[in-house]
């Protein structure tokens, strides 16, 4: 297929006229600017500073570091129990055959939609499934 130059001008409009080519250029001209600029931050950083204060720095952040993930830890611990403690509840209501509106008070459930008691899930408590041992073609 063979175009003429005005036919490649009138696709490059249009392709150069869309918002996600703008979006790049954009991208470009600031990545372009800031690191531009890097070289200047780079020396004011170092005046603000000096490399023989970081070794000093560095161990307080670390300290503090620490003092968050210990907080942040036991948090996590006493969220993690309180979770535990209640899913091992609503499982012994389970495993006692309790329908699910006898776990939930809060819930308005019908008898029909719960299961009877002396069930779990949906089969009489107590009997195991039956498992094939035959093979299969």
């Amino acid at each position: 297929m063979v175009r003429n130059i005005d036919d490649v001008r009138a696709e490059l409009r249009k392709l150069t006229g869309s918002k996600p080519v703008h979006a790049a250029a954009g991208a470009g001209v600031l990545a372009s600017q800031t690191l531009k600029g890097l070289p200047s931050r780079l020396v004011q950083w170092t005046r603000d500073n000096p490399p023989n204060s970081l070794p000093g720095r560095a161990n307080g952040y670390v300290k503090q570091a620490r003092t968050n993930a210990n907080g942040y830890v036991q948090t996590a611990r006493t969220r993690a129990a309180g979770g535990y403690d209640r899913l091992a509840e609503h499982g012994k209501k389970a495993l006692n055959g309790q329908p699910e509106s006898a776990q939930n008070p809060g819930t308005t459930q019908s008898r029909s939609t719960t299961q009877a008691k002396g069930e779990l899930n949906g089969k009489p408590k107590g009997k195991a499934p039956s498992s094939r041992t035959g093979t299969s073609n």
